[in-house]
Parts: C-alpha cells; sequence; structure tokens
C-alpha cells in the first residue's frame, strides 16, 4: 500500500497506478460529496467527474497544509456549486417570500437526541438557496466569509439565509415529530 505522499507524487508524474490508488481511496467520500448538493444523480456524476480531473491537474499544487481529503472535498463542493450555478438552478440572490416572513426566530433550546436521518430527509426540502448555504457552513465548515465569495452574495446575506435555513429547519422537524407522536396515540 502506498502512502499519501507516494501516491500523490506518483499522480503529479502521471503514474496510472497511483491514479487509480487515489481514486479508490476517495471516490466513495468525494461522489457523496457531489450528491450531497446536487439531488440529480447524472448531475452529481458529471460534477464527481469533472471535480476528479480538477484534482489531478492540480495536484501538484496540493501544499501539505492540510489534509488530502480536506483539500479534494473544498474542490468538490466547488465544482457541484459551479454545477448548480451553470444550471441557473441556485438562485444567488434571497427574496424573501410571505412564507419566509413568518417563520420566528426560535430560541427552544434542542433536543439531546435528533433523527439524523430525518434532519437530512428535511434539509433536502428546504429552498436550494438555504440548503447550499446550511450545507456550506453547518456541514463542510465554511466560513460565511467563505460562503459569500463562493456564492457571490453578500456576507448577511449568507449568515440570514443561514438563520431561515435553520429556523424552517426546526419547524419542519418539530412537524414531523408531532406527526409521529399523534400516530402513537
Amino acid at each position: 500500500m502506498f502512502s499519501e505522499k507516494q501516491v500523490i507524487e506518483g499522480c503529479i508524474k502521471g503514474d496510472r497506478l497511483s491514479q487509480e490508488a487515489l481514486y479508490k481511496r476517495f471516490s466513495g467520500k468525494m461522489l457523496a460529496v457531489s450528491k450531497r448538493y446536487l439531488k440529480d444523480l447524472d448531475l452529481a456524476e458529471d460534477a464527481f467527474q469533472e471535480a476528479f480531473v480538477k484534482v489531478y491537474t492540480h495536484l501538484k499544487n496540493f501544499s501539505f497544509q492540510s489534509s488530502l481529503e480536506t483539500w479534494m472535498t473544498r474542490i468538490f463542493i466547488n465544482e457541484s456549486i459551479n454545477k448548480l450555478r451553470s444550471l441557473k438552478r441556485l438562485a444567488l440572490q434571497v427574496s424573501i417570500d410571505e412564507q419566509t416572513r413568518q417563520f420566528p426566530e426560535i430560541n427552544q433550546e434542542a433536543p439531546e437526541k435528533f433523527d439524523s436521518e430525518l434532519v437530512m430527509i428535511l434539509i433536502e426540502k428546504l429552498p436550494e438557496n438555504y440548503k447550499i448555504v446550511l450545507m456550506l457552513y453547518a456541514i463542510d465548515g465554511f466560513s460565511h466569509k467563505e460562503i459569500s465569495e463562493k456564492l457571490n452574495m453578500p456576507e448577511s446575506t449568507s449568515r440570514s439565509s443561514l438563520t431561515r435555513a435553520r429556523n424552517m429547519l426546526w419547524q419542519m422537524y418539530n412537524q414531523e415529530i408531532m406527526k409521529h407522536e399523534s400516530r402513537r396515540i
């Protein structure tokens, strides 16, 4: 088994075995990243393939300041967002419609245990703008400054989108829990 550094050096030299080792090591995780941002499997696979090409092309610029997985994840996220942009599915300006104005600020304490599967299902139901900002911030660890640069929006829009996404998610979660509890009665 090659070390990560050996695999990187081999990929830079164009060694097929090293490229295959890199692909096998990270393809599952990186496809999951693409699928998280792109609901359509074909689009996710397109972004996945294009991102891997970018990884191979830019591997010579990898500086070992972060883990290879972290570096690659950012490339896959960026490529997925670019795919959304190219399809004009991601409206980069947030419009506050009547429905989102009705969500109150939620200051209740979160329960000790969440149903994580339910949360992931509900995240998929969020409006695209809110879902992307929530995933970038809460799941992938980007700052509001980084999100604003990636999505070409003001930082304040990133912050308000995150707040709205959390509020919507919390409200949907509570509705689902209440439905489930009412069925048990």
